[in-house]
């Protein structure tokens, strides 16, 4: 929010002449009566942020919300493999940096894909990771996360039948290194979470 501070002209004037070199002369050259004299700045002279400048905070507030909700939007791609239905959450949109805990806008996302889900099928939420870090830092980052998605989904519809599993960094969708360097790009298809079912 940006708002704007006002002092009066006569405040200013003190500020300004305070900071200067010739503080300390100035200083000894006043007397008591010279000091009370002078303006002290009160609340009256600053100003409340005008209509303008509200309403560009509003405008900046709900840009950020609105680019919040895109990305949840943007959390899942849906895809047919071998007979199963894969749908793939994004886990840099879900979660936090090394966190498992799910934020409200996300469990909202995951609960609108109960609707889609059958009740006569066998669920499998499955956690992905990529190279970086330990073996079984990821693998138990991988488990947590896919238990957090597949409590969000039985929490939502009961009938369910849902299990989770966490794969670590085993099962790659794309390449964690290109050329001996480092793929951030690959390395973020893998961090996911697959919820897969047939049909």
């Amino acid at each position: 929010m940006k708002i704007a501070v006002a002092c009066s002209a006569a405040a200013l004037a003190v500020g300004v002449a305070i900071a200067g070199p010739a503080a300390s002369a100035l200083a000894n050259s006043m007397t008591p009566q010279d000091i009370a004299d002078r303006d002290t700045p009160t609340p009256d002279d600053f100003t409340d942020p005008d209509q303008a400048m509200l309403e560009e905070s509003i405008v900046e507030l709900e840009q950020g919300i609105f680019d919040l909700e895109k990305g949840i939007e943007d959390v899942e791609t849906t895809e047919a493999s071998g007979g199963d239905t894969v749908v793939t959450l994004d886990t840099d949109i879900l979660f936090d940096f090394d966190s498992a805990e799910l934020s409200d806008a996300a469990k909202k996302k995951i609960k609108d894909l109960v609707n889609d889900l059958p009740t006569d099928s066998e669920i499998t939420v499955g956690g992905h990771t990529d190279s970086k870090g330990e073996d079984d830092y990821n693998k138990k980052l991988s488990e947590d996360r896919a238990k957090a998605v597949a409590e969000v989904l039985t929490s939502a519809n009961s009938d369910l039948d849902v299990t989770s599993k966490g794969y670590g960094e085993s099962e790659p969708v794309a390449a964690n290194e290109k050329g001996g360097e480092d793929d951030p790009e690959g390395r973020a298809k893998n961090r996911r979470v697959e919820v897969r079912y047939e049909g």
